[in-house]
């Protein structure tokens, strides 16, 4: 009798730590959505992973601007010129928008957008009208990455697991929007 009792108990152990591993994102966007509410930015920041939120925008906003092989000006050296004076642009404006008050305005409206919206977020232009509460999906890409997005879009946030429960804002995938050639 004893026996099955301490097997029942470990079995109860094991299915509520399981259930909490699947269940710790649901807690921290929980958590940064009473933050968002509050309008706190410091709470908010405590989320992020701000080094790596930097490079995934940047990444994206620089595969935005390479030419593909059948734009004209691919090779030539002004375009060069340009995509280099452009790329120190990007970093620096990069680095001043993606901050806690700029993360605040995307969280804010559910999603990064284009880079455009990214960059007006961080100046603190709402770029979409606050409309009810957006319901979310989230995607588990593997034991340490999580994909959120409003259901039915294609843009969203990117989260990875720090230890066993903690996970933070370390990526955004922004809409892809057809580039027009001139």
């Amino acid at each position: 009798m004893n026996r099955k009792v301490f097997l029942g108990a470990v079995a109860f152990l094991l299915l509520a730590f399981g259930v909490l591993l699947y269940a710790s994102p649901y807690l921290t966007l929980r958590s940064i959505g009473k933050a968002v509410e509050r309008q706190d930015a410091e709470a908010v920041s405590a989320y992020v992973d701000f080094p790596a939120l930097r490079d995934s925008v940047k990444a994206q906003v620089l595969a935005r601007m390479q030419p593909g092989p059948d734009q004209a000006g691919a090779d030539n050296s002004l375009g060069g010129i340009g995509r280099m004076l452009a790329t120190g642009v990007v970093n620096q404006l990069t680095d001043a928008l993606v901050s806690p008050a700029g993360l605040m305005v995307m969280l804010k409206n559910g999603k990064p957008g284009s880079p455009a919206d990214v960059a007006a977020a961080g100046v603190g232009v709402d770029t979409q009208p606050s409309s009810s509460r957006k319901k979310y999906t989230v995607d588990y890409q593997g034991w340490s990455q999580v994909f959120v997005h409003p259901e039915g879009e294609p843009s969203g946030f990117v989260f990875r697991r720090e230890g066993l429960f903690a996970w933070r804002l370390a990526g955004l995938k922004m809409e892809e929007r057809p580039v027009r050639a001139p």
